[in-house]
């Protein structure tokens, strides 16, 4: 166990080496980030565990992870980092946020739709502040770079948002499906048109393949094949091209046409909530603060 003396050596630079290895995933990128050799990171982790009395990091192939005790440390960490950039920013410029930094996270499909609108804004408002956008493949994933503090705001489906996170409700995010155009006799979706193409579709537990396996429960029909892929960018084209049917976000539809479709309306109503996730902090970032009122 850790001696009085031994969490009195915990400094900033350790805690920092720490985050940053957890932010850009490996030993090598974190000590490019902040401008120091390797074997000079590896000892300022080496030493933190040293003083802490506990591994803080685990081999797992050739990455590493964070051990359970980690994951503990990792959040209080960021806490300590970030009430010191607030404390930066706020004897630089708070008000007029003419510095500081903003980490938004998002769903792939989000990031080329909804996402944009509200961070494009925002930097046009306070160009001074640094905005970093993130891709996260899925929900658990969104949720837990908030958790970790990887980002200080997410952009995704704000109906499964844990109790100890909070969200802000942006919008309703329409689906429409997508079929080739020489499907003269498809004008409407119905079931048996739904049970006569092939699915694709990105793999559960996605939001996306979640509202499309609701459409297919609510007309009562399965689909006969499914083509499953993670590359939102190919559902249009492959769906196309596979004589089949997609079902996606209404801007990401609108390709349809380039690539020999044509899209067909769902039920009314069909699609998702959009909203910003963000943690409860008493010591928030002010760039969030200020995004969160701006939205």
């Amino acid at each position: 166990m850790a001696t009085q003396s031994d969490l009195g050596s915990v400094s900033l630079p350790q805690i920092a080496a720490v985050i940053t290895v957890v932010d850009y995933g490996s030993f090598t990128a974190a000590a490019d980030i902040l401008g120091i050799s390797q074997p000079s990171l590896s000892r300022r982790i080496q030493s933190l565990e040293q003083s802490l009395g506990m591994p803080i990091f685990r081999a797992a192939g050739r990455t590493m992870q964070l051990t359970a005790a980690g994951r503990g440390i990792v959040p209080a960490g960021r806490r300590m980092l970030d009430e010191l950039a607030s404390i930066n920013a706020l004897g630089a410029s708070t008000r007029a946020l003419k510095t500081g930094s903003l980490r938004i996270a998002g769903l792939p499909s989000l990031i080329g739709s909804v996402l944009p609108e509200y961070a494009g804004k925002f930097h046009q408002k306070h160009p001074g502040v640094h905005l970093e956008i993130l891709s996260v493949q899925d929900h658990d994933e969104l949720v837990e770079a908030i958790r970790l503090g990887s980002a200080d705001a997410a952009f995704g489906v704000s109906h499964a948002v844990p109790a100890d996170l909070e969200t802000h409700l942006v919008c309703h995010q329409e689906f429409s499906a997508v079929l080739p155009a020489d499907l003269d006799a498809a004008n409407e979706l119905d079931a048996q048109l739904l049970r006569d193409l092939t699915l694709v579709s990105l793999p559960q537990p996605t939001s996306i393949r979640k509202v499309t396996d609701e459409v297919y429960r609510s007309l009562g029909c399965t689909p006969p094949r499914i083509i499953t892929t993670v590359q939102r960018d190919a559902l249009v084209p492959l769906s196309i091209a596979s004589g089949g049917i997609t079902m996606i976000p209404s801007t990401m539809a609108s390709t349809a046409e380039v690539y020999g479709g044509k899209q067909l309306a769902l039920p009314a109503g069909t699609g998702r909530a959009i909203g910003v996730i963000y943690r409860r902090d008493p010591f928030q970032n002010p760039a969030l603060a200020e995004f969160l009122h701006f939205l």
